[in-house]
């Protein structure tokens, strides 16, 4: 996370035992980083901590649940290191992590422009790498895009943020309102699938895609609005990258990590970052190595599944037809499913206390519940 002064003193209530709160690097829905110095070892990190003043059950279940996959994952050079956690002086639960006084890939983005070739597929099979990691140690990650990619001093990127991940097979991440980013989110997300294998590869491709393009494949800065963006993500295919030294073999990996059909990517995030690596070696340049040997997961988890597909299966993606769903609400593009509801424009979606940006409409008894009572989760950012 990258530093950006408060304008004033911290307050005194969010320092932690051992550490000295310097000023505040990010905030989001629940939880508020800053730089810290930790004293007994004489070092700048990140200090993450909940920023609500009243934690309910929910909240508090959701921030240890990162605690405990960042925890699980640390080690991997490509993963954000947790260093401690504990309490704040004001009673709020806190971790300790790797600061990044760079930013993000998204920074690095804005800063330099998009990444060369050679940058883009070192970084490409390093992050495929770590993502095979989560999803073998049995998580999905959920929000894989630029800003969530954190880079050392030593231009090494790390996946982090790991606040909506979700352990295989624990009912309450899987009933949990989903949190997703449109730009950077797979097509069945938007239309209320729960998060998988294929929708984080499809995010690791959007990712790369962006990396090359300098800016997201749908972003179209003349209509940014919610409608359009969904009907470019179900509807439509990549543009083209408008770049002359980008190899068709590289364009056609990256498309095919973004195919609409989730069974028609990838099978796995390992197998993407060896294609990466085959390209790579197909341009004549350097073979970056791969961490990890297929790590079984840890004992009593299980691995994500991909849902009715060969994990070794190689052959060539199907291509996708996409039609205009029936029984969509009047204004809205013919590419956009039913399943998708904004703010109003849906009966049924009672989204009142909602700001007026996009909403999944969740399958499932329990989020239309929480939904119905005006309970909402973390949002997505266009």
């Amino acid at each position: 996370m990258r530093a950006r002064g408060t304008g004033g003193a911290v307050p005194a209530v969010e320092d932690a035992p051992g550490y000295r709160v310097l000023d505040e690097a990010g905030r989001g829905g629940f939880a508020v980083v800053y730089r810290a110095y930790q004293e007994r070892l004489d070092r700048i990190v990140a200090l993450k901590a909940l920023s609500v003043d009243r934690v309910d059950q929910r909240t508090m279940r959701r921030f240890q649940r990162e605690l405990q996959l960042t925890g699980r994952l640390t080690g991997h050079p490509n993963v954000v290191t947790v260093f401690d956690t504990g309490v704040t002086r004001s009673g709020k639960p806190y971790i300790a992590m790797d600061f990044f006084e760079h930013g993000s890939l998204r920074d690095k983005i804005r800063r330099q422009g998009p990444l060369t070739v050679q940058d883009m597929l070192r970084t490409g099979v390093k992050l495929a790498g770590a993502l095979a990691a989560v999803h073998e140690a049995g998580v999905l990650h959920g929000d894989i895009k630029p800003q969530n990619i954190l880079v050392s001093r030593y231009g090494e990127p790390a996946i982090a943020d790991f606040g909506v991940a979700r352990v295989v097979d624990n009912a309450e991440a899987s009933a949990a309102s989903q949190a997703f980013t449109p730009l950077h989110a797979a097509p069945e997300v938007l239309t209320g699938a729960p998060h998988s294998v294929p929708t984080d590869i499809y995010s690791l491709g959007s990712t790369l895609y962006h990396l090359l393009a300098g800016q997201p494949a749908f972003h179209n800065a003349t209509d940014p609005s919610i409608a359009p963006l969904m009907y470019r993500v179900l509807s439509v295919e990549p543009p083209p990258l408008g770049r002359a030294d980008v190899p068709p073999p590289l364009f056609e990996t990256i498309l095919r990590a973004m195919r609409k059909d989730p069974e028609a990517r990838y099978a796995s995030a390992r197998e993407l970052a060896r294609r990466l690596q085959q390209v790579q070696g197909e341009l004549g340049l350097p073979v970056t190595d791969l961490v990890g040997q297929d790590p079984g997961p840890e004992p009593g988890m299980s691995t994500v599944p991909h849902p009715r597909h060969d994990p070794h299966a190689t052959g060539p993606a199907r291509p996708v037809t996409t039609g205009p769903p029936a029984g969509l609400p009047a204004g809205l593009p013919a590419g956009l499913p039913a399943g998708v509801c904004l703010q109003g424009r849906r009966p049924g979606c009672s989204l009142g206390r909602l700001p007026a940006r996009l909403q999944v409409c969740l399958p499932g008894r329990r989020a239309g519940q929480e939904f119905r009572r005006g309970r909402r989760g973390r949002r997505g950012t266009c």
